[in-house]
C-alpha cells in the first residue's frame, strides 16, 4: 500500500514537471531594469530562462558557447567573446540552415539580399559552404539591460522564422516543383 502510494505520489509529481508551461516573459519586471555588467553563461542563461528559451551551456572560459533553442522552436548559438575573468563583452547570436540544393546560389543571393534590406536588426548571409546564415552582434562595453538583452533574444528568434518563413519556405517550393 505504501509502494503504490508512493508511486502514485511520484507520478503525479513527474506530471505535474512535465506539464509545466515555460515562463511568460514579463517585460515590467523589476529584474528587466537591472544592468548586466558583461555576459557570462550565467547571466545570459538567466535571461534566456526567463523568456522562456532552453540552452545548454559549453566551450571554454575564454569563449562561452550556449546551444539555444528558443520558445518559437528555433534555434542559436550564442557565442561569447572579449572575456576576461569570466565577463564578456561581446555576445554573437548565430541560426543557420542547410544548404537549398537544386536552387541557383544567386536567386538565393538576390532573396537574402531583399530579406536584409527589409529587415535590418540581423544580418542574413551564405555562409562559405552556401548555408543561409543570420548573424546579430552584440557588446556589453559598459555593462548591457537585462530587459534588452531579452528583447534582442526575443525578436532575433523572431526574426529567424520570419526568414524561414518568407525566404526558405517560397525557395524550398520552387525547388519542389
Amino acid at each position: 500500500m505504501i509502494a503504490a502510494r508512493i508511486v502514485i505520489l511520484s507520478s503525479l509529481a513527474l506530471a505535474t514537471s512535465v506539464t509545466a508551461a515555460p515562463p511568460v516573459w514579463n517585460p515590467k519586471a523589476p529584474e528587466n531594469r537591472q544592468l548586466i555588467a558583461g555576459f557570462n553563461a550565467d547571466t545570459v542563461g538567466g535571461v534566456l530562462r526567463s523568456i522562456g528559451a532552453r540552452y545548454q551551456a559549453g566551450g571554454t572560459a575564454a569563449a562561452p558557447r550556449l546551444l539555444v533553442t528558443f520558445p518559437n522552436g528555433r534555434k542559436a548559438t550564442l557565442l561569447l567573446s572579449s572575456c576576461v575573468g569570466g565577463s564578456c563583452k561581446a555576445l554573437s547570436m548565430q541560426a543557420s540552415w542547410t544548404k537549398i540544393a537544386n536552387t541557383p546560389q544567386p536567386q538565393v543571393a538576390d532573396a537574402i539580399a531583399r530579406f536584409n534590406h527589409k529587415y535590418a536588426f540581423a544580418k542574413v548571409y551564405l555562409s562559405p559552404e552556401g548555408n543561409p546564415s543570420m548573424q546579430r552582434y552584440l557588446t556589453a562595453d559598459y555593462g548591457f539591460i537585462r530587459g534588452d538583452l531579452a528583447v534582442n533574444f526575443l525578436v532575433f528568434a523572431s526574426q529567424a522564422e520570419t526568414f524561414a518563413t518568407e525566404v526558405l519556405g517560397p525557395l524550398e517550393k520552387k525547388r519542389s516543383s
